[in-house]
């Protein structure tokens, strides 16, 4: 394992801790509610089966609706009660986690706010303002999105698969195996693409605040540029800046963009072979 990955792993766990020491108990619940969430979002495909199964068994033995619906019935009330209780779950985690979210980032903005007032002259003389303030913009718009999206997405992405895994293993385990396959295959794309792409991510957040900087000095020192005429060496500055956010944002996206149609036609050829091993072991 790397420094950087060493880095990243500390820094995460520090901001773990940071949140559940704001809110002790809250962040908790929000944890619990997104793993009940995931979990009744795939306990649907079970009933969906015995629900077959029924009108199988009916067809075959030549049930009367009379002696189906009972069954049919209960399954399909089993089955509404499980969506009711994921909606309510889903607006209660919804409303719990706008509040959490914006509750972090203004602790932690206070905190940012607080350390700078404590750091000495020199770090103001060798940072550009503008990358200073990237820290309140950019940084904590992206720890906005982790926390909200990237977080939560995480946790049900976990828990979605384990519970798709043992139903998977449950039904069929050579086809469980065909799919995990697959899966495998789809993983080691994107770790590969999103690799590279959060590279230039990275690149790109830097090389903003790079930007940021340049540009609110060059405004604030406008007159002393055209007094000593060096308008000149300002667009230079400022170009240079401008190309490595440029490069560094087109190469992500790029990279970012292509993700998903090579993950597409990957999945459709899997999808082919799930059918073919389907029809060998079914």
């Amino acid at each position: 394992m790397n420094q950087k990955q060493t880095n990243r792993k500390k820094s995460f766990k520090r901001l773990i801790k940071m949140v559940v020491s704001y809110y002790p108990v809250l962040f908790p619940l929000i944890v619990v509610l997104i793993i009940t969430n995931a979990i009744l979002g795939a306990l649907p495909s079970i009933f969906q089966q015995n629900v077959v199964a029924v009108l199988q068994q009916a067809w075959e033995q030549g049930w009367t609706w009379e002696v189906t619906k009972p069954f049919i019935v209960r399954l399909v009330t089993m089955l509404a009660i499980i969506y009711a209780i994921a909606l309510i779950i889903g607006i209660v985690y919804n409303q719990l986690m706008a509040f959490f979210t914006q509750g972090v980032l203004h602790k932690i903005r206070k905190e940012v706010f607080t350390h700078m007032q404590k750091l000495p002259i020199r770090y103001f003389d060798t940072h550009p303002h503008g990358d200073i303030m990237s820290h309140y913009t950019n940084d904590i718009d992206a720890m906005r999105q982790m926390i909200s999206q990237s977080f939560p997405q995480l946790l049900i992405s976990i828990v979605t698969i384990i519970t798709i895994i043992a139903i998977m293993f449950y039904y069929s385990i050579p086809m469980a195996v065909v799919i995990l396959i697959g899966a495998a295959v789809s993983i080691e794309i994107t770790r590969k693409l999103g690799g590279l792409s959060a590279k230039y991510f990275i690149l790109q957040q830097k090389a903003t605040g790079k930007t940021e900087g340049v540009i609110e000095e060059m405004v604030n020192g406008q007159k002393v540029i055209k007094v000593f005429n060096h308008q000149d060496e300002a667009e230079e500055i400022f170009n240079q800046a401008n190309n490595e956010l440029y490069e560094a944002s087109n190469t992500a996206n790029r990279y970012s963009n292509i993700l998903m149609p090579v993950l597409n036609n990957v999945n459709y050829l899997i999808y082919v072979f799930v059918a073919v091993a389907g029809g060998i072991f079914i």
